[in-house]
């Protein structure tokens, strides 16, 4: 009887350590859809750019649920779990949004060196200051997404010197005392802003999608739409927090 439960003790154990082991592939995943976006800006294919780019942001929205569900950190001690996902989004969300703008011109010229060394260096920030973000998980200031803000520029098709005034603006607000809400771990509102992210993404991913078709069907008009709307739950959060009240 004793065998038996080491038996299965063990089978569990090594189980466990298997998908753990996996998560940490998964998180490792991340940085070559970032090089596979890469590639795609390299070729002119924003569109594929962006979707890779999707995937990337898909993959870390999911590997730190499944690290601490399969105890990652402790079938695998050595492995720095949150220093490779730091390494990673710096990658995505700073490096290849940088690439774009500068790839793509997304600035005027005189500004194609100098608004993305910007970019990268303010975000640096995001990465090492502890105190990044709330103890109620918003970020101090606006995050490092700059992933996003290129998405919109390309959805939207926005001129170089829209580009660039929203750029800087977004700069400027890293260092403000304003309050973004992380779609995934404020505890209060966690249900419901899964709910808007997932929908966010969705209509993402149709519109890249979809914007590459030269028939544009009258049902994109709805997409935008309802990918606005999902916007504007993030932006109202974090008004919300940041001007009427500080403490929710």
């Amino acid at each position: 009887m004793s065998n038996e439960n080491n038996f299965k003790t063990f089978s569990f154990l090594n189980y466990e350590k298997i998908v753990a082991l996996f998560v940490h592939f998964l998180t490792s995943f991340g940085v070559l859809a970032g090089f596979f976006a890469l590639v795609a800006v390299i070729n002119n294919n924003q569109s594929t750019a962006f979707l890779w780019l999707g995937l990337a942001f898909l993959i870390d929205s999911v590997d730190g649920t499944l690290a601490r569900k399969f105890n990652v950190k402790k079938n695998f001690p050595n492995i720095d779990g949150k220093m490779l996902d730091s390494i990673i989004d710096f990658f995505n969300y700073v490096i290849v949004p940088a690439i774009i703008i500068y790839w793509f011109k997304l600035v005027p010229d005189n500004f194609l060196i100098l608004i993305p060394s910007i970019l990268i260096l303010v975000s640096i920030n995001s990465y090492v200051n502890l105190k990044v973000m709330t103890n109620d998980h918003y970020y101090n200031g606006f995050p490092a997404i700059w992933n996003v803000v290129v998405l919109y520029f390309y959805v939207f098709g926005t001129n170089q010197i829209t580009n660039l005034i929203i750029l800087v603006l977004l700069i400027i607000l890293k260092f403000s005392p304003i309050k973004c809400i992380h779609p995934l771990r404020v505890k209060k509102l966690r249900i419901i802003s899964i709910f808007f992210t997932i929908v966010w993404f969705t209509m993402s991913v149709l519109l890249i999608i979809l914007m590459q078709t030269e028939i544009k069907p009258i049902y994109e008009l709805s997409f935008m739409f309802v990918w606005v709307i999902s916007n504007f739950y993030f932006i109202a959060i974090s008004f919300y927090k940041s001007f009427i009240n500080k403490k929710y």
